[in-house]
């Protein structure tokens, strides 16, 4: 490029900034240094991240505001100011948008820069999932996928993903570190105490199918945020744009043979009491409730069952449904042992049925007389 080409870009971006509000301005110069200051410290997620939150903020979806910034209009901006900095936003937003008009708008923009980004941003679409981890408790309420991400350049960073299975196995939770895999293994393996916690490297195929499958899921209480989501989502489901196809790797919770299991308990000594019309029904509901696993029961999954506005159908007999804790009690401990689950487990379970016993008895009662 020309020294004199150069001086007439500079002049016309200085008069369209003429033309900005001082309000707008404040908020471009602001977000310029912004990108300026997360190119210089050389990690990607501090840009990456940004770009992700951007994309949350922009989409009429998840903002409530009249007056909420158009991504479209953002976009064309960024084209019309060639810069060091609009030139970075836009590489990360032709891979991260799920857009395909606004990602190849984005692209053709590109083709004219010429700006000196770092070598992974401007190689983003080489980036690679390398390996995943799954850190999972033997009562399956929920799981940590873990992923490594490595950069064209060989710069790497981490994501963690709490994958909540009480609550419509959905994502709850995830994250970005600037770091190795290994180094997040090392920390997490270090920190953690708990016998029944365990650290399984899945096939990229497996990892895929459980990520999609979390991401498609809407939790069964919405709205629920915390500090990373969900302004990390747009960059997670990129990062699950790279692994490898996971059609034949979907996710197992359920155990195929539910049923024979269930007939074997109801033909035990201990549930046959309960081998009468409407508790196989109710079992089931309780079953399909929180995790839906039919063999583990954590205290927390009790607790949500009996305390939180379990519902059933009109068909079963308010007197079976208020029978729900003294079933549980007998089943619990006869699914731990199928499972081989801890004793203190299974006692933290059954101190969970009885904690909240009474109240479910009472409110399924009165509801009856309700009605």
């Amino acid at each position: 490029m020309t020294d004199r080409k150069k001086r007439r870009e500079e002049k016309a971006r200085r008069a369209r900034t003429r033309q900005q509000s001082p309000s707008e301005l404040d908020g471009a110069v602001e977000l310029l240094d912004e990108v300026r200051a997360a190119l210089d410290s050389g990690e990607p997620i501090e840009l990456l991240g940004m770009v992700s939150m951007m994309i949350l903020a922009t989409d009429p979806a998840n903002n409530s505001e009249a007056e909420s910034t158009d991504l479209r209009e953002l976009i064309g901006a960024f084209i019309g100011t060639p810069l060091l900095e609009t030139t970075a936003l836009l590489a990360a937003l032709s891979e991260l948008l799920d857009d395909g008009m606004l990602a190849a708008r984005c692209r053709h923009a590109l083709v004219a820069r010429h700006d000196a980004v770092p070598a992974w941003l401007a190689q983003l679409q080489q980036t690679t999932v390398r390996q995943a981890m799954l850190m999972t408790h033997v009562l399956g309420d929920a799981d940590e996928l873990i992923l490594g991400v490595q950069f064209a350049d060989g710069r790497e960073m981490s994501s963690a993903v709490h994958i909540d299975h009480l609550q419509s196995s959905a994502v709850k939770d995830a994250f970005f570190v600037p770091e190795s895999i290994n180094t997040v293994l090392t920390v997490a393996k270090a920190s953690n105490d708990d016998p029944d916690t365990s650290f399984v490297e899945l096939p990229l195929d497996q990892a895929a199918a459980r990520l999609r499958d979390a991401l498609n899921r809407e939790p069964a209480i919405p709205g629920q945020v915390s500090d990373t989501w969900p302004n990390s989502r747009a960059l997670l489901s990129w990062v699950a744009g790279l692994l490898p196809d996971s059609e034949n790797a979907a996710p197992q919770r359920v155990s195929e043979n539910r049923g024979e299991f269930v007939d074997r308990f109801f033909a035990a000594l201990v549930g046959l009491p309960f081998n009468r019309p409407g508790y196989r029904a109710l079992l089931d509901i309780s079953i399909d409730a929180g995790t839906g696993d039919p063999l583990r029961w954590s205290s927390a999954r009790l607790a949500r069952l009996l305390a939180g506005g379990f519902v059933t159908p009109e068909l079963i007999p308010a007197e079976v449904q208020a029978d729900l804790p003294r079933l549980l009690r007998a089943y619990v401990p006869f699914a731990h042992a199928e499972a081989g689950i801890r004793d203190e487990l299974t006692a933290e379970a059954l101190a969970a049925i009885d904690e909240f016993a009474d109240d479910y008895r009472a409110s399924v009662l009165d509801d009856d007389q309700l009605d």
